[in-house]
């Protein structure tokens, strides 16, 4: 690059500008960590806590389970083999199978299905958090220098633990879709093997085994906010006071006491 393009790139006006998303970018974060974080740390407890996941909904799932069959198996129906397998000629082919015309659908499991509905977009949420607040800590570390770099160790141990974290999402992310397509590989064995009851009993703890992961799914993002919090908040000096605007200091004092209020109120939460 040229001596006036370098000149232009870092002009005063573009500056300005940087620096200017910059302080509104730490004031959004500041305000995601002291203002949303405790909510969504109460949100996740109640949600946890609700008739909604409760293990009494175990028998609940599994009939749900056999009930997304009913087009496939019907109630007091013996599935039988079908016969012998025999040379198939043009005629049938052109008639199509008589087993395929006959062929019902399998339903969803409305239970664990509505559940995933609820958790995907907290999932997402989390993971948009966590993008953010590894941006925010990354603006914070000062330009590279010789000498003491205690706090910049901090910072990045802190990015370390949120990037953690934000995996952990993205994987439980993943695992909703591999639910559906391990259920719909089932449900196609279900359809061409309906006497084999091994295949229904697969489905039907295949939807409770679901019901589960999402219920300590929950529990792990709740325990996830609050970790970040806990992190954060007891590491806030060493993470914004290596090298910062005063200007900056100033607005990040602000939201000191919002933390360790929201930590306080945090307190009476049990994590299990």
């Amino acid at each position: 690059m040229s001596a006036a393009g370098s000149k232009a790139l870092f002009s005063g006006e573009n500056t300005a500008l940087v620096e200017k998303y910059k302080k509104e970018f730490y004031q959004e974060v500041e305000s995601i960590l002291s203002d949303v974080f405790p909510k969504k740390i109460m949100e996740l407890d109640k949600l946890y806590r609700s008739d909604q996941l409760a293990l009494s909904r175990q028998s609940e799932v599994r009939e749900a389970a056999k009930n997304s069959l009913r087009d496939v198996i019907k109630p007091n129906e013996v599935a039988t083999p079908p016969p012998a397998k025999r040379k198939r000629n043009d005629v049938s082919v052109a008639n199509g199978d008589e087993g395929a015309k006959n062929i019902g659908k399998v339903h969803c499991n409305p239970i664990v299905g509505d559940l995933i509905a609820t958790l995907k977009p907290e999932i997402r949420e989390l993971i948009e958090y966590c993008n953010k607040i590894k941006m925010w800590i990354q603006l914070l570390i000062p330009k590279i220098e010789d000498g003491n770099n205690f706090g910049v160790s901090i910072q990045e141990e802190t990015i370390s633990e949120v990037s953690t974290f934000c995996e952990f999402a993205k994987s439980a992310f993943d695992d909703m879709s591999r639910y559906f397509v391990t259920r719909g590989k089932v449900s196609s064995k279900i359809v061409k093997y309906p006497y084999l009851s091994d295949y229904v009993k697969y489905l039907t703890e295949s939807d409770e085994k679901q019901f589960l992961h999402v219920r300590v799914c929950v529990n792990e993002l709740k325990m996830i906010y609050c970790c970040m919090f806990d992190i954060i908040n007891k590491n806030l000096e060493k993470i914004k006071t290596t090298q910062e605007p005063d200007e900056y200091q100033s607005v990040l004092n602000q939201h000191r006491p919002s933390l360790t209020i929201g930590l306080n109120n945090l307190q009476h939460l049990v994590f299990y």
